[in-house]
């Protein structure tokens, strides 16, 4: 998710607090990780995992598979 569309509605009137704000955004840029393969997609190709992940959100849902 594009950051400009988290923050769109934030307003600030503290300049202590956008100075805080922006010291933390820099700080998060200077300390990323490479990510791993997983990952980098979305796309789940492990037909065991994904029952295991349909079987808990039916489950929250009151639905047995």
């Amino acid at each position: 998710m594009a950051v400009s569309s988290i923050i769109e509605n934030i307003r600030v009137n503290n300049p202590k607090v956008l100075e805080a704000y922006a010291d933390a955004m820099e700080e998060h840029a200077k300390n990323r990780h490479q990510r791993t393969e997983d990952e980098k997609s979305g796309v789940v190709t492990d037909r065991e995992r994904t029952k295991r992940f349909m079987a808990k959100v039916l489950a929250k849902k009151g639905i047995k598979a």
